[in-house]
């Protein structure tokens, strides 16, 4: 080996070491994380704190992708302990859906302009994910409901909350076959204002009933920037 690969190589040891420590300096640190579903009929919570980083807090929602969301609370706690992650205040609560509550705040998350606005909604957790997946018959012949997904995480080197978040709300008449509702895929940059990624849609891009992979979207958020990516992840 001649001095020049050998230095190159040392060098390129004393990076991946940089990064390796970065990483574990990371993981280390306990963070605050909230879990939060909404369905039909109940809202499923869930937080603690984990000495874990933000990529594993996404293996976290793969490994319950595919359970009810009844079980999202005992398939979290699993993933912890089989992968020996440290971790301490462990809640979790089944509240009874206010539909009219559940409404007016995916409405908020849609079309609010100000991410101070709902930053409460979280309370200080480091990594927060929202789902919603919910419909209502408000009479006999209409319904009404919402899809949403939500990722908070903090940015130190930003020093505020970002948000991705990708929802519709939507009405459906069954008299006369009519369907309305409000679609949206958004996020903020560098400041606490959310801006569209895509101009709404004043019309539902997701289908009002059928199933929904809320779990894939919330998933992909980073990287959805489509109506049409949106459709594709959550319809199979």
């Amino acid at each position: 080996m001649n001095k020049k690969n050998s230095i190159k190589n040392t060098t390129g040891m004393q990076a991946a070491n940089v990064l390796s420590g970065n990483r574990q300096q990371r993981g280390d640190r306990f963070l605050s994380c909230k879990f939060e579903i909404i369905d039909d009929e109940n809202t499923y919570s869930v937080s603690f704190n984990a000495k874990l980083t933000e990529e594993e807090a996404g293996k976290m929602l793969e490994a319950i992708q595919d359970n009810l969301y009844e079980k999202t609370a005992d398939c979290i706690q699993t993933y912890l302990e089989q992968n020996n992650i440290a971790y301490s205040g462990f809640v979790s609560r089944k509240m009874p859906l206010r539909h009219n509550k559940t409404m007016k705040m995916a409405g908020l998350f849609l079309q609010s302009d100000d991410c101070r606005n709902f930053d409460s909604y979280f309370g200080n957790a480091d990594i927060c994910y929202l789902i919603a997946d919910h419909q209502k018959w408000i009479t006999e012949n209409c319904c009404q409901g919402c899809y949403l997904a939500v990722k908070r995480t903090f940015s130190e080197y930003r020093n505020l909350n970002l948000y991705h978040i990708i929802g519709q709300t939507f009405n459906y008449n069954e008299t006369v076959y009519n369907e309305s509702g409000y679609f949206a895929i958004r996020k903020n940059r560098n400041d606490v204002f959310l801006d569209n990624v895509i101009a709404p849609a004043n019309e539902p891009v997701l289908p009002s009933f059928g199933c929904v992979d809320m779990m894939g979207i919330l998933l992909n958020i980073d990287n959805i920037k489509t109506s049409e990516q949106v459709v594709k992840i959550a319809i199979k």
